[in-house]
């Protein structure tokens, strides 16, 4: 089914570029709603539900805690966006390529000095009024406790005078923990994909900030956000240790497969 799923979005890309005759590549922001209009077909089809709470920025860098790939699928089911990612998702098996259809700006976590063309790209997007989504952890983690906000890819936002989004994730399920769905430390890829996708009522739950601030320094943006998205995330973490499993919702109530809830 997912592999159906991938097949399928992936002639809406082809067809999406046939439609431009071929002449010019998809913009910035033609590659964020083809990923919207992606995200939420795999994640429907995977049986993965998506609850969102509060309003997604309408432009600039949305900042958030990283536990998983499917963070991308998640937030991208909630709005059109642009991603920053470690330059290693570009040679993973499927979704390497997916991820470079939609427009992802790799970066490179060992040589920071070799990354002014990732900041660029950056400040091209902010300036165009796109939305950008940054995990500034640098790497995924369990979930247990956050790690600490690298300050380097907040300066685009810094230069562009751009407003900063504070998010947060979290992911629940009636037969893992949190912490055995993130993926981390020696995980390999396929095998976490085959078990996390196999576990019954798979859920991620996404807030976002009320409002956006502006920053002119780049380690105060990483220290504040780092400060938000910690609170966003125990609010997150409270609602999973407290919301009933779906084996003991009422049998007159219907789930969807995917159910995406913005309130404002």
């Amino acid at each position: 089914m997912l592999g159906a799923a991938l097949a399928e979005v992936a002639a809406s890309f082809g067809l999406r570029y046939l439609q431009l005759g071929g002449a010019k590549s998809l913009t910035a922001r033609e590659r964020a709603n083809w990923l919207q209009d992606a995200a939420s077909t795999v994640l429907q089809r995977a049986g993965m539900k998506v609850v969102a709470d509060g309003t997604p920025p309408p432009h600039g860098l949305v900042v958030s805690n990283h536990l998983s790939y499917l963070d991308v699928l998640a937030y991208a089911s909630t709005m059109p966006c642009a991603f920053v990612a470690k330059q290693e998702v570009r040679g993973w098996p499927i979704f390497g390529a997916f991820a470079t259809m939609a427009g992802t700006i790799y970066v490179n976590r060992e040589r920071r000095t070799a990354n002014n063309h990732a900041v660029a790209l950056m400040e091209e997007a902010l300036t165009a009024g796109l939305r950008v989504v940054l995990f500034p952890e640098g790497t995924s983690s369990d979930g247990r406790q956050m790690l600490r906000f690298h300050s380097g890819f907040f300066e685009p936002a810094v230069r562009t005078n751009a407003v900063v989004t504070t998010a947060a994730i979290a992911y629940a399920s009636s037969t893992a923990e949190e912490a055995a769905l993130a993926y981390h430390g020696d995980d390999v890829f396929g095998t976490h994909l085959v078990r996390t996708l196999g576990q019954r009522h798979l859920e991620a739950r996404v807030v976002f900030a009320t409002e956006g601030k502006r920053y002119v320094s780049r380690k105060d943006a990483a220290r504040a956000t780092q400060s938000e998205v910690e609170l966003l995330r125990s609010g997150l973490a409270g609602s999973a240790a407290t919301q009933p499993s779906m084996d003991s919702a009422p049998d007159s109530v219907p789930m969807d497969p995917l159910r995406l809830t913005l309130t404002g």
